[in-house]
């Protein structure tokens, strides 16, 4: 029997947010583990969401917000512009953002559009501490 797709594509509505993006918050840097390999309109709306919770949370104390994209093999435009709000909400606060882990595609990406010098980029852990501790 076949794979009914109006029931794969309203799958969402049965998940939890923390099924989407996991964040945390620690000495003032915010981590988002984006936990879906596509990061489309719902996704994006959730994690933005998340994200700002986590950012009007931590307040003044906001050093840098991490977007762990170890995960991601797609991101579409609203993903994109959930990004750049996220940056701008974190540059408003005097604080940088970090996409961490990013697959080749979704680097490419952001240099096509020409929005990859809005962040700051690591591939590992190394390079994410040296960021994070700037």
């Amino acid at each position: 029997m076949a794979a009914d797709p109006l029931r794969r594509r309203w799958d969402y509505m049965d998940k939890s947010p923390s099924e989407y993006v996991d964040v945390t918050t620690d000495g003032g840097v915010i981590t988002a583990r984006i936990c879906r390999p596509n990061v489309e309109e719902h996704e994006a709306a959730i994690i933005l969401d998340r994200v700002r919770a986590a950012m009007e949370q931590t307040g003044s104390d906001l050093k840098a917000v991490v977007l762990d994209f170890g995960e991601v093999t797609f991101i579409n435009s609203s993903g994109l512009a959930a990004c750049i709000e996220v940056r701008n909400g974190a540059a408003a606060q005097g604080a940088r953002t970090i996409l961490y882990r990013p697959r080749e595609d979704v680097s490419n990406l952001f240099r096509m559009v020409k929005v990859d010098r809005l962040y700051a980029f690591a591939h590992d852990a190394q390079e994410l501490q040296q960021l994070v501790s700037q």
